[in-house]
């Protein structure tokens, strides 16, 4: 658990932390100060005090009450800045944890975990930087003082509001709550299941036999949540009546020191109400104590730990590529997504620097396959990949993958617009090799046709694109990585033949500029000709 609170703290910031911790101090002391403040204004006033003290104290409270709403406000600031920030490497974290997972024989079937982790995972640990760290430091630097001032008063309400504080922290551990990660991962997952299946489940009508097996699912998830949302209002109540009772316990012990002309009247009212600022601090306590646990769960899922990072670090660094070893051997390579029936069997090519290679056969004879193999997306069964003289056995999936500029069928494009689609995959890269892409990829007088040019939205998976623009600009950023090998997958499908010439004819040419090489699946005999060797499956 310690381990996993230092890997969610180290993510942060002290930067950004502290001034955002430092706000939220700021905020609380200036709203207990205006409550004291206006108590004394209130106590004193029928007193007759002097004229000077009155306007002091009325300045005071508007000083309190301006500064509160400004610290607040650079507390919301500063806090959601530095929650979001982290909420957003925890989502990668995800998204990279997931992609370390590939390939997986059995299929989708941990989508529903993916997407918990995703969703409410990743939600849980930004709330952990918003509420479950702020709230007990600042909580604890008000009991510090309040206790260190009530201490030469009354001894016992000291320990009495140190002991609530560490209450407020610890016992809400008793309830042992459950981790419902697993109820929600099924939820998740035949929820997907059944929005894959939705229309052949309509088509031979059962589907309303789904729904109802969905809906139990659905029922029994709500039911532990709301056993367990009921268990913790339980909780938060009793606390609410044990804080209100320890206040007017201080409250009676405080009135002695009155009778013993130790404290004024007034500066018993002060007290009173200052004391219920304080306390009313606990209220977030418990949930930010739920929360911590909740986030430690979390993080044990989504943050590698310190022996996956280092084993990560060393398969990354071993061993150099060897500069004049073919940049792919392939070495008796079989694989099949069954045992019983392989796709490629046996398979054995090499390709060198500058050799451009294109990879033909009949549909469902393994092309898409083997391209998934040489990304690392699938593990052969037997044989080796070698990738500039290293064995794939050698090298993280990562590191081979770094050689690949890709474009595959069916790759995903984000819905925001060609820029965004760049700066996702090449985040430093500058809007002139954005361009050079796309004339290569024979894309760019489509792109400034748009409105916005670069930032149109290119809408849901780039459906405002047709099919022939969509495969260009999967092209055009496979193109921009300026990796080794390029891996393009059908990338004339949908253009007339002079198109697809120019095309292909722009990525030789970029290619051979800077020493790159082509690995085209394609069913263009034309494009043969300019391929320096051809695999056949």
């Amino acid at each position: 658990m310690t381990a996993a609170l230092f890997r969610l703290l180290a993510i942060a910031a002290p930067s950004k932390a502290l001034p955002a911790l430092l706000a939220g101090v700021l905020a609380a002391g200036a709203g207990i100060a205006l409550i004291g403040t206006a108590a004394w204004i209130i106590a004193s006033a029928a007193l007759q005090p002097p004229l000077s003290a009155l306007a002091l104290a009325i300045t005071l409270v508007r000083a309190c009450g301006i500064g509160r709403a400004v610290f607040r406000y650079l507390d919301r600031l500063l806090s959601h800045r530095l929650a979001f920030a982290c909420y957003e490497d925890l989502q990668q974290a995800t998204y990279l944890r997931s992609a370390a997972t590939i390939p997986l024989r059995e299929g989708n079937v941990r989508e529903g975990a993916f997407l918990h982790d995703l969703l409410t995972g990743c939600e849980t640990l930004r709330d952990f930087y918003l509420r479950t760290v702020p709230q007990p430091l600042i909580a604890g630097m008000l009991t510090a003082v309040s206790c260190t001032a009530l201490l030469p008063l009354i001894p016992w309400g000291a320990l009495l509001i140190a002991f609530l504080y560490l209450l407020h922290l610890a016992l809400p551990h008793l309830l042992h709550e459950t981790e419902l990660r697993a109820e929600s991962t099924v939820y998740r997952e035949i929820l997907l299941d059944r929005l894959d299946g939705r229309t052949e489940l309509t088509a031979v009508g059962t589907r309303t036999q789904a729904q109802r097996q969905l809906d139990h699912a659905a029922e029994d998830f709500q039911r532990k949540q709301n056993d367990k949302r009921t268990k913790r209002e339980r909780l938060f109540t009793g606390l609410d009546v044990l804080r209100v009772a320890v206040w007017i316990l201080l409250i009676v012990l405080l009135m002695p020191r009155v009778a013993d002309g130790i404290l004024t009247g007034v500066q018993y009212a002060v007290w009173v109400l200052v004391l219920e600022a304080v306390l009313s601090e606990y209220r977030s306590l418990p949930s930010a104590s739920l929360g911590a646990v909740e986030a430690v769960r979390a993080a044990e899922t989504i943050l590698p730990s310190k022996k996956n990072l280092s084993e990560k670090k060393l398969s990354t660094s071993l061993p150099a590529f060897i500069l004049d070893a073919p940049l792919i051997a392939a070495q008796n390579i079989t694989f099949g997504y069954h045992p019983s029936v392989p796709i490629v069997r046996e398979l054995s090519f090499t390709i060198q620097r500058g050799e451009h290679t294109a990879i033909i056969g009949e549909s469902g004879a393994g092309k898409t396959t083997l391209a998934s193999l040489l990304l690392r997306l699938w593990e052969a069964d037997s044989g080796t990949i070698s990738y500039r003289g290293v064995p794939h056995t050698a090298l993280s999936a990562d590191a081979s993958r770094a050689l690949f500029g890709a474009s595959m069928q069916g790759s995903y494009l984000f819905s925001t617009s060609t820029r965004d689609n760049f700066l996702r995959l090449h985040a430093n890269m500058d809007e002139q090799r954005m361009w050079q892409a796309l004339e290569t990829a024979q894309l760019a007088d489509v792109v400034r046709a748009l409105p916005a040019g670069l930032d149109e939205p290119l809408g849901a998976n780039a459906a405002r694109l047709s099919g022939g623009q969509r495969s260009r600009l999967l092209t055009a950023l496979a193109l921009a990585s300026e990796a080794p090998l390029l891996l393009l997958d059908e990338p004339t499908a949908g253009l007339d033949a002079e198109r697809g010439a120019r095309l292909i004819e722009g990525v030789l040419t970029a290619l051979d500029a800077r020493g790159g090489t082509l690995i085209v699946i394609t069913h263009d005999l034309p494009l043969l000709d300019r391929m320096k060797q051809v695999i056949e499956l």
